[in-house]
């Protein structure tokens, strides 16, 4: 079994991960909600809960000892045994009761102590609570005093939450945020953000959620407090939350309200119960409004939880298909402050790294927001930077000239091949040079429209005035620069250059390689070299995978610790013969490593010992201390002289 607070990535769509944290009463898969229990008033049983989809809970460990009854029977009997829950158990400290009634009269050494004598899974430090009205240097201060209460927390094994506090300072939340990632606690929990989404502030909400984000620790689940709507988790599980609690369902349901996917009803207002609601055919709406109460309000709990696990569900889906973008652009379309927010999203600029070269689904173009997406950005950069180190001729292709697949023995081509001009084609705005036409995602990719023709000539003026910009129809090739080149051989160079930001494709792929194409497709399928095969072409989005004989030519190509992972000795000797790479035993890799691109594992020696595939970023390979980092394709075996 896994160490008590250790967190194992299983599958990724960016920064929304599903992972499985460890406590002392089970896993926590992640992403995740836990229900707020109110051990004085139990609406709904864990039981029952537990039906419905719930694996973890949150309770108030304030409440529990400022009550003498409930204080004794935790102690004597442990909270599991007083909630009736045998799984995961968080206990929060009391910091918001202490921010809404004022001080408490215990102390956090003292609500720690308790926490763990009644035998919470995850204990809550007590920090202190920024609200967004509070003034810079308030914020900072609860930031400073917040962290000097883990200074002292002891190596006992106990998993401690450390709440990330900052106001509405990014600052201040990545100033908090890296203090908690250094000290000893083992899950972060963002807080200060109720009131945020009570005035339905959601890009605030982001923006903390961002700068807490990028300075954590990648090791450590991140937890927003309060922010289980199911019309904002969506949105936060893409900005990297892990976890959330949710005391909606039951306030709600006391307030005769009702969650769904994309708003809050009242009861009065419904007309139409949901066929997925699990009241659905226990209740017609009129029953619905005659029942007691008490009975009434279960009833409404039962449902209101029911969509905010069932809205995990789908999340957990999109993860894992690679689709949580599309669906968080349609969720925001329930209102104009998530629509802000997810602007606000894109704005930031850091997050290309986590983002794979392609996904699983096609990439979806509908409008000009789709250009602030990392992998459209990554490839825009990338072409214009293609076409800015030639002084060459650019030629815009016709578009009707452009076919699904691009025959290498085609017209275009031939005239290609003779000519030393730039072919580029217009991809939403993108001229992508030809090259590339077959690769993630301009192949794969569904839009909605065509970008115009001139307005790319246009800008390709504006950005190289100095270039003769032509386009080409019919008469391909007529009136460009003569030449003399391979396409094939050009195309895998540079694939290479885009997959590995290397000006050496030339030592990658040299003149004599040989290049084949698939008979029934005619796309490039494999490149071989001495008759050793080099690389191979992959069908689902034309990017390179390579072999220990091509990994051997990448190795010389690119210096220092570009694209590697140095592993300890301890390692070395499995991943020779081509066992896989675990974090624990990642010494040093490069920061620039992208999820699900090739890496080379070297040795403490910084000799090349195996090949395969990064499961993660460079960043949360340093960071991350369970799973699998590098998915080994095969491990020279021994390492020779």
């Amino acid at each position: 079994m896994a160490e008590n607070g250790t967190f194992e990535i299983i599958d990724r769509d960016g920064l929304a991960r599903i992972g499985r944290f460890q406590t002392p009463h089970g896993v926590i898969e992640t992403p995740g909600v836990m229900p707020v229990v109110n051990p004085n008033i139990i609406v709904l049983t864990p039981t029952e809960m537990k039906k419905l989809g719930m694996q973890s809970l949150i309770t108030n460990s304030y409440i529990i000892r400022r009550s003498r009854d409930l204080s004794d029977r935790a102690v004597n009997e442990g909270v599991h045994s007083l909630v009736g829950f045998d799984g995961p158990i968080m206990t929060d400290s009391g910091t918001f009761q202490s921010f809404v009634y004022g001080d408490i009269e215990y102390g956090n050494a003292d609500m720690l102590a308790f926490q763990k004598s009644i035998g919470s899974d995850i204990c809550t430090i007590l920090d202190i609570f920024s609200t967004p009205d509070d003034g810079y240097d308030k914020a900072r201060a609860a930031v400073e005093e917040t962290f000097q209460r883990t200074r002292n927390l002891p190596d006992d094994g106990t998993i401690y939450a450390g709440t990330v506090q900052g106001s509405i300072y990014p600052d201040l939340r990545r100033r908090s945020a890296m203090l908690m990632s250094r000290s000893g606690v083992k899950y972060l929990p963002i807080g200060g953000v109720v009131p945020m989404l009570e005035s339905y502030s959601y890009s605030d909400l982001v923006t903390a959620i961002h700068a807490a984000k990028m300075k954590t620790d990648f090791s450590i689940p991140v937890h927003l407090f309060g922010g289980g709507h199911p019309m904002f988790l969506a949105l936060s599980v893409l900005a990297g939350v892990d976890m959330f609690d949710s005391a909606s369902y039951i306030k709600y349901a006391r307030d005769d309200r009702i969650l769904m996917p994309d708003r809050t009803l009242d009861l009065s207002d419904l007309e139409q119960m949901p066929g997925w609601s699990p009241i659905a055919d226990r209740y017609t709406i009129a029953e619905l409004k005659d029942l007691e109460r008490e009975e009434r309000t279960k009833a409404l709990a039962t449902h209101n939880l029911f969509a905010i696990f069932s809205e995990i569900s789908e999340i957990k889906q999109r993860i894992a298909e690679q689709s949580l973008r599309r669906y968080v652009k349609a969720k925001i379309r329930s209102h104009p402050y998530l629509v802000d927010a997810y602007r606000r999203f894109l704005a930031f600029r850091d997050m290309e790294k986590y983002e794979p070269f392609s996904r699983k689904t096609p990439f979806y173009y509908s409008d000009i927001e789709e250009r602030k997406d990392p992998i459209y950005r990554r490839l825009r950069k990338f072409c214009i930077e293609e076409i800015a180190r030639s002084n060459d001729t650019i030629a815009i292709v016709d578009q009707h000239l452009v076919s699904p697949v691009l025959s290498m023995e085609s017209r275009l081509v031939r005239s290609y091949e003779e000519s030393s001009a730039i072919f580029v084609k217009n991809w939403n705005g993108i001229p992508v040079p030809i090259e590339l036409w077959d690769t993630y995602p301009v192949q794969q990719s569904i839009s909605s429209y065509s970008s115009d023709r001139g307005s790319l000539h246009t800008s390709l003026r504006r950005l190289f005035p100095k270039r003769l910009v032509t386009i080409i129809g019919d008469h391909a090739g007529a009136g460009l620069p003569a030449g003399r080149r391979r396409f094939d051989l050009e195309k895998v160079r540079m694939i290479a250059r885009y997959q590995f930001s290397t000006g050496n494709s030339g030592m990658i792929f040299p003149d004599d390689c040989i290049v084949r194409t698939s008979r029934k497709t005619d796309r490039i399928r494999t490149v071989s070299r001495g008759g050793e095969l080099i690389a191979t072409l992959r069908a689902s989005d034309g990017l390179l995978t390579f072999t220990l004989s091509g990994a051997k030519l990448l190795y010389n190509a690119m210096p220092g610790m570009k694209s590697r992972v140095k592993v300890s000795d301890e390692s070395s000797a499995f991943n020779l013969q081509g066992k896989n790479v675990f974090f624990k035993f990642i010494l040093l890799s490069d920061p620039e490593i992208i999820p699900g691109n090739d890496v080379l594992v070297i040795n403490t020696s910084d000799n090349l010992i195996a090949v395969g595939k990064a499961t993660a970023s460079g960043r949360e390979m340093r960071q991350l201390k369970r799973g699998v980092a590098v998915d080994v394709r095969s491990g020279l075996g021994q390492i020779s002289g």
